[in-house]
């Protein structure tokens, strides 16, 4: 893949951005290996940064850096899947719950067109990147900045793999039901029924991505 090159003020943070991209996009797979030399001449940039974004994706879960060789791409086990999504059902619910009371009728409008973007979505990527919307939008009102970002770091080696393994098509009806149970909470002010159907909507996710996740040579 011919990548284009940064500049020599690039920061460790953007590499770490175009590299976590080209993740995403099943450059490199399961157990693949990114050697610091290589990616120094591929991006034009010395091995500082490189190294700095290397540790700053091992920090997210989607690398292990093994020293003298270089980051791994790292497979998540069924005990990493379960304790992701045991802290997501503690920050998304706590999200939602500060969020529900300062919803209004702009914010209920703006679910719906992301729902019904996200129903229309025919790639992976799309998919994935329309789910985290719908998400983002649903815990926005709340603005607990920390929370969020902890949401988006506890997403992104789980999203890696729905990328690389699931689809639009994956679990669809099932996804979309509880989407549209949340927006009708959230318009009704119920935060009970908003709060199950989440922890309804996660532990759904986590058992598809658990049976994905069982095979990585498989897609």
């Amino acid at each position: 893949m011919n990548s284009q090159r940064l500049t020599p003020t690039t920061t460790a943070a953007a590499l770490a951005a175009r590299l976590r991209q080209e993740i995403d996009q099943g450059r490199w797979q399961a157990g693949e290996l990114l050697r610091q030399e290589q990616l120094a001449n591929e991006f034009g940039v010395s091995r500082i940064p490189v190294r700095e974004a290397l540790a700053q994706l091992q920090n997210e879960g989607l690398l292990s850096i093994e020293h003298y060789r270089g980051a791994r791409v790292s497979w998540p086990t069924a005990a990493e899947i379960d304790e992701v999504f045991d802290l997501r059902r503690l920050v998304e619910s706590d999200l939602l719950a500060r969020a529900l009371p300062l919803h209004d009728e702009r914010s209920g409008r703006e679910l719906q067109r992301l729902q019904e973007q996200l129903e229309d979505a025919q790639d992976r990527l799309g998919w994935i990147h329309g789910d985290i919307a719908f998400h983002e939008a649903l815990y926005r009102p709340a603005e607990r900045l920390r929370s969020l970002a902890l949401y988006r770091q506890l997403r992104a080696p789980i999203d890696r793999f729905g990328v690389q393994k699931l689809g639009p098509g994956t679990r669809k009806q099932g996804w979309a039901d509880e989407h549209r149970a949340l927006i009708a909470a959230v318009a009704a002010g119920d935060a009970p029924t908003a709060l199950a159907t989440l922890e309804q909507h996660l532990d759904a996710t986590r058992s598809v991505v658990l049976t994905a996740c069982a095979n990585p040579g498989e897609t």
